[in-house]
């Protein structure tokens, strides 16, 4: 009787150890203020500091949290994963010096995604075209100062980063003006 009693106290420690461990990992809620400061502290890893942080847009996808910011006139991106609990972990972040970046595929627990994220200045970008494996993908660029956009891709896509070359910028008119459009994000 005291072996299995001391199995069944052993089994519901360790049952209790990985729930306290997984809540200790995924802590983020959807409180901007939480994720600002949580971004901040993950991007200022292990030696660049920023100092200010202004989210522009989010995306919630399945699993996923995408969010597009400003960090010290910088326009950056974070991954965030959603777990049991309702809550999130930071999985990546990164920022560069260009106002647009290049499409990247997304895996989710459903699915996987195309996903643009930049600046539409002047909201002059009417929609894009991005080619994946031979297959052409059109998502249209909302009347906004910047956008987070997707759409679905069939899973057994293997790219992460579509070549950008293969990334074209259109305006209302159907005109492509993607030349014009980089030398305005770079």
């Amino acid at each position: 009787m005291k072996k299995k009693s001391l199995v069944l106290f052993l089994c519901l420690f360790i049952i209790v150890g990985i729930v306290f461990s997984y809540s200790r990992v995924y802590t983020l809620t959807d409180n901007k203020t939480q994720l600002k400061d949580n971004i901040l502290r993950f991007s200022n890893r292990p030696s660049t500091i920023y100092n200010n942080i202004d989210i522009k847009e989010d995306l919630n996808l399945d699993n996923k949290k995408y969010i597009l910011y400003i960090i010290d006139n910088t326009l950056g991106n974070a991954e965030l994963t959603k777990g049991h609990n309702n809550k999130y972990k930071i999985e990546t972040t990164g920022s560069g010096s260009s106002y647009f970046f290049i499409p990247e595929i997304y895996k989710t627990n459903k699915g996987k995604y195309l996903i643009l994220k930049g600046k539409n200045p002047d909201m002059k970008i009417a929609y894009a075209k991005v080619s994946v494996d031979n297959k052409e993908y059109r998502i249209s660029i909302p009347k906004k100062t910047y956008f987070l956009v997707y759409c679905a891709v069939p899973v057994k896509t293997q790219i992460e980063y579509p070549d950008a070359n293969n990334l074209k910028l259109y305006n209302k008119n159907d005109v492509d003006i993607t030349n014009e459009m980089m030398k305005i994000l770079n």
